[in-house]
């Protein structure tokens, strides 16, 4: 995720509109795309909703950020994480492949210039939607961990600020997630593929 500028923060604070436009423009893909992580396909038509509601939050508290106590994109991931939660406690969906749609809906993957493309090749396509699967299965609480490390390449020190717990319990959900994901996937990264 982008850091933005302290100036371009304050402005926001102060009811820029063109300060709040540029703060929404650097953390939308980002934020729809942990969003869409830590969810699952199942959630597949909600998610702009439930990151819009995300940034409607984030909007209503930015008057009380304070950059000296965490960085803005921290500060943003925290709320990700907490509406994530929230959502998930009021509504539990089945995980369903990333492949999985129904007939009268469009497959549309969120982008992110960062992941291997599915079109790329077949293997590309089938990794990506078993290491989907897989991830589907994790607690939520690993989930969350490895998608702020793994996608968004946040360190140990902003993920913990995020989640509320310290390094350690970071570095040992992280290890948890990857041996749960590393067994999950063996029989098909045995398989040659």
């Amino acid at each position: 995720m982008t850091e933005i500028s302290e100036t371009i923060v304050r402005a926001a604070q102060a009811g820029d509109e063109a300060a709040s436009r540029t703060i929404v423009e650097a953390l939308q893909r980002p934020v729809v795309a942990t969003v869409f992580r830590f969810l699952g396909p199942g959630w597949r038509r909600e998610v702009e909703d439930i990151s819009q509601e995300i940034f409607l939050k984030v909007f209503r508290a930015l008057p009380t950020f304070d950059a000296r106590r965490a960085k803005l994109t921290t500060w943003v991931y925290t709320f990700v994480r907490n509406h994530c939660y929230d959502v998930l406690k009021r509504r539990r969906l089945p995980t369903s492949s990333l492949q999985a749609v129904g007939a009268d809906e469009p497959q549309r993957d969120v982008p992110d210039d960062r992941e291997l493309l599915p079109t790329a090749n077949l293997e590309n396509q089938e990794l990506g939607r078993r290491i989907g699967e897989a991830l589907a299965t994790l607690g939520e609480d690993q989930r969350m961990v490895f998608v702020l490390r793994e996608y968004e390449s946040l360190d140990y020190a902003e993920i913990a600020a995020i989640t509320g717990v310290n390094e350690g319990t970071v570095k040992s959900r992280l290890f948890r997630a990857k041996e749960a994901l590393r067994t999950q996937l063996a029989p098909y990264l045995q398989a040659g593929a």
